[in-house]
């Protein structure tokens, strides 16, 4: 058996190297300051482009028409019809557009308009003034009626052929226009309703349509013309 005096095998005290230094390791997944001063950065700088977005944005400096919900050819445009909504137009989209009340009061609906969709000067009729005292129906034939092609909205001047061929009235607005007979019609007839600003205009219309036979000639986007009853040409 071996023995050991119990200092054998240590160093002696004045032999003893300097205690190890310590070393600070930063926790994995922890950024370091310079890392978060940068992210601070980055975010400062995202607020601000995003603040000048919005002061560049802004709120639309015009509000145009809307339907307010779907609106049918033939139908007026009422202040419940519509609603006026801020929004940046190109130039020429904004040009066709309305931007007030009274830039539609007078009008109908020539096209259908779906709610929520832009109100346009091709899907309106003419500006026209008041509420018509009266309405009156003809039925003639489509090649006497534009080839059918007339619309609600649509303003028309009325010829009467007897003897000859008179101007029966002028500037009216189609109301409606149907096929004469219903799903029982053969779509070579058209029943078409005018509005009459005086309801004396009527006479000469029912007149013709009775005794002789009535044209329609559409002047939707024609110069307007003096009523006259005047010959215009032979019969």
């Amino acid at each position: 058996m071996v023995m050991t005096r119990p200092d054998e095998g240590v160093a002696p005290t004045g032999l003893q190297g300097p205690p190890p230094a310590r070393v600070i390791a930063r926790i994995p997944g922890i950024p370091g300051a310079r890392a978060v001063v940068g992210g601070v950065l980055v975010a400062l700088a995202g607020v601000g482009t995003f603040v000048s977005w919005q002061q560049a944005s802004g709120t639309p400096d015009h509000a145009y028409a809307v339907a307010e919900r779907d609106l049918a050819p033939g139908e007026p445009v009422t202040a419940d019809a519509v609603r006026f909504v801020p929004m940046d137009l190109p130039a020429g989209v904004a040009g066709a557009a309305f931007e007030a009340p009274a830039e539609l009061e007078g009008r109908v609906l020539v096209a259908p308009v779906g709610d929520g969709q832009l109100l346009q000067l091709g899907a309106v009729s003419d500006q026209v003034g008041g509420e018509p005292a009266a309405e009156v129906s003809i039925t003639l034939g489509r090649d006497l009626a534009v080839d059918g092609r007339l619309r609600p909205g649509d303003t028309v001047d009325v010829y009467a052929t007897e003897d000859e061929t008179t101007v029966a009235a002028t500037s009216l607005r189609v109301v409606a226009v149907t096929e004469a007979g219903g799903s029982f019609g053969d779509g070579r007839e058209l029943t078409v309703t005018l509005a009459l600003p005086d309801q004396a205009d009527g006479a000469p219309i029912i007149q013709a349509a009775r005794e002789g036979q009535v044209t329609l000639v559409r002047t939707t986007h024609a110069a307007p013309r003096t009523a006259t009853s005047a010959p215009v040409g032979g019969g």
